[in-house]
């Protein structure tokens, strides 16, 4: 039986995070990059100086009539996700959104929609959902190991803000907010694959430096009855990268997501885990992944996102990544600022 075809793919933008995916698409065994879009054409030889051999297209119809891709991935600023979905969808295209999906909910339902009605698949960029460890500590939830989970106390600090920003990723109209939607949301989104929707949100934000939030505090309620707490920065010292942490307690005992370990601590013995504290370490997860393009920010999960999002394609079969999912985060978003704006409870279901 013959290997299946490689999944032929352009990148719309080609920004920061349009040349981390061009980079991983062009030599992932699976894919086959064959066209960068954006308007400034002038990029080519950026492009072309960074390794990048695909060509730059000015608009998505030269693109599509030159080389007809399979799938799209859509690295655009988040303002421009919408029209840039509804253009890539005259043709049925596999769609990979980046994060946040949209700077509104009402736009992100607006996509999911477009999406659905086309009948492709879909995912968004909540890379960090597609580290091992992180998948474990799923894992061992769903399997019941605390027992009925009563609360959490969650994370998220990266060292980006000290003094005035410029630029669109601070203005809340073209960004969809700050460290909540553009740092946060990573988190926002595990907590979601982990509890199931969010029923309610209650929140404070400060912004001290740009004009956008640069922090923001959270109690988070799921449909579940899991609630949590949520603490964001993305001004604290001495953290290059997300930091990111989570705590759960259950009935049974306690499970502490780290980056690079899973700390569980149980009451009796459970899923063959012996009472009182147990150490999962990331290196001793099963090891899946071909290349790490970026170890110090686990570059590992974005191959495992990028092979995720083909075997969806390739099985028809939405992901757990799907826009669906990342509704759920677009939610507890929304949730987020309405309630620090109204200094209310949000139902945010």
């Amino acid at each position: 039986m013959s290997a299946p075809a490689r999944l032929r793919i352009a990148v719309v933008g080609a920004g920061r995070m349009g040349m981390v995916h061009g980079h991983l698409l062009q030599i992932h065994p699976e894919t086959e990059l064959v066209a960068f879009v954006d308007r400034d054409t002038g990029l080519a030889a950026h492009l072309a100086s960074q390794g990048l051999r695909a060509k730059l297209y000015p608009s998505l119809e030269e693109a599509y009539a030159e080389t007809a891709p399979d799938a799209l991935f859509v690295c655009t600023p988040t303002h421009t996700h919408l029209p840039v979905v509804r253009a890539a969808l005259v043709r049925p295209v596999h769609l990979f959104v980046e994060k946040p999906v949209a700077t509104t909910l009402a736009d992100a339902e607006a996509i999911l929609a477009l999406a659905t009605q086309a009948g492709v698949m879909h995912a968004a960029g909540y890379v960090y959902g597609h580290l091992p460890v992180v998948a474990a500590a799923r894992e061992l939830l769903a399997a019941g190991v605390l027992g009925e989970v009563l609360r959490f106390n969650a994370h998220a600090y990266v060292s980006e803000v000290f003094g005035e920003k410029r630029g669109w990723f601070f203005q809340k109209e073209l960004a969809g907010g700050g460290v909540v939607a553009n740092m946060a949301s990573h988190l926002l989104f595990i907590l979601g694959w982990y509890f199931g929707p969010i029923r309610r949100v209650v929140a404070s934000t400060r912004s001290h430096a740009s004009a956008v939030e640069d922090s923001a505090q959270v109690l988070l309620t799921f449909a579940s009855g899991v609630t949590g707490l949520l603490d964001t920065s993305w001004s604290v010292p001495g953290t290059q990268m997300l930091d990111y942490g989570l705590t759960v307690d259950g009935r049974g005992g306690t499970l502490v997501l780290g980056r690079d370990r899973i700390l569980l601590h149980l009451l009796a013995p459970a899923a063959g885990y012996e009472a009182g504290w147990n150490e999962i370490h990331a290196s001793a997860l099963p090891a899946d992944t071909a290349f790490d393009v970026s170890p110090h920010i686990g570059g590992e999960a974005f191959y495992r996102q990028l092979t995720t999002f083909v075997r969806a394609c390739q099985t028809r079969t939405q992901p757990f990544s799907s826009l669906t999912e990342a509704l759920n985060t677009q939610r507890m978003i929304d949730g987020i600022y309405a309630s620090a704006a109204s200094g209310q409870p949000v139902d945010a279901a």
